[in-house]
């Protein structure tokens, strides 16, 4: 009996330390990942989904450990996971029109995205996000 293997699925995975810095890194890797591809207006879309979702981590983690950045590629989108070993948050539906400042990055990401979603596993936090490789609008 033989397993179907998906056509494509290349992974890579990177950790970066919780710290600002770790921001233009991780958009700089997935870029690197991605050039293959996408063309260079969807891997505009994608640092921008990968910046809103590192920089929250960064940001609302609170924790030293590093934060784990996987991307997989799938047949024809490509897979982000941003795990940090934060108590995470759970987005509250309006929160963008009753907190100030909150709530846009990731109102942003799900308009950049096919989809996304956060999980909690292990006592960490998952921030995961898929981008098809053509802009589904071209």
């Amino acid at each position: 009996m033989s397993t179907a293997v998906p056509e494509r699925e290349r992974v890579a995975v990177h950790a970066v330390p919780p710290e600002a810095a770790s921001v233009p890194e991780a958009r700089r890797l997935t870029a690197e990942f991605a050039s293959s591809l996408m063309s260079a207006e969807q891997i505009s879309r994608l640092e921008l989904a990968v910046t809103e979702v590192v920089a929250n981590a960064v940001r609302h983690s609170g924790s030293a450990e590093a934060i784990r950045l996987m991307l997989t590629e799938k047949d024809d989108y490509l897979c982000v996971r941003v795990t940090d070993g934060g108590t995470g948050l759970v987005p509250q539906p309006g929160a963008m029109s009753t907190e100030p400042g909150a709530g846009y990055g990731l109102f942003l990401v799900e308009q950049l995205t096919r989809r996304w979603g956060v999980t909690r596993e292990d006592g960490k936090t998952r921030v995961w996000f898929e981008i098809d490789f053509v802009d589904s609008a071209s």
